[in-house]
């Protein structure tokens, strides 16, 4: 690859991993090409992006972002883009490392800032953007459905007493 090419492509980098949301680094030595590309299929249904690229020009990318790694990435490494929701493309990463245990995660970018592995960890056992709608609707949901609920006892409790002074 010429010098011009690999500046490009770390610009390319650097450009997906401002835009994203957050993004991971992910180590997928072990699985088999299906599974690679079902793992991508997954991702895309998400919102998001995986994208296999050299270790160093990883590096030059997020030394670019001024995001110093502590260590030198090694083993093969793809970068799982989130570009709609924070949590959801990476969760689908950590299910398959669940099932497989051939995936592994090296770092997270959230914010501009590197999160280890055990701080990505973290960060999956939050609630998706879906997740925290559905508990806020019904949150919201609840309290007038009791109270619907309470007006019509009322009501049913006259009917019911009206019923039983006409059948006397």
């Amino acid at each position: 690859m010429s010098t011009q090419a690999k500046i490009n492509q770390v610009d390319e980098v650097v450009t997906k991993l401002t835009a994203a949301k957050s993004a991971a680094l992910v180590q997928y030595q072990g699985l088999t090409a299906g599974d690679v590309s079902t793992l991508r299929a997954k991702v895309k249904q998400t919102g998001g992006s995986l994208e296999v690229v050299k270790n160093s020009l990883i590096f030059r990318a997020l030394l670019k972002m001024g995001i110093p790694l502590p260590q030198e990435l090694s083993g093969p490494t793809a970068i799982a883009y989130s570009n709609e929701d924070e949590i959801a493309p990476l969760k689908e990463i950590d299910a398959v490392n669940k099932s497989k245990e051939k995936t592994e995660f090296k770092y997270g970018i959230y914010n501009n800032k590197l999160l280890s592995a055990d701080e990505l960890k973290k960060f999956l056992s939050l609630p998706s953007k879906t997740q925290l709608i559905a508990q806020f609707i019904g949150g919201l949901k609840n309290p007038l459905q009791r109270m619907v609920y309470a007006m019509r006892f009322n009501q049913q409790q006259l009917v019911m007493t009206l019923k039983a002074i006409a059948e006397k």
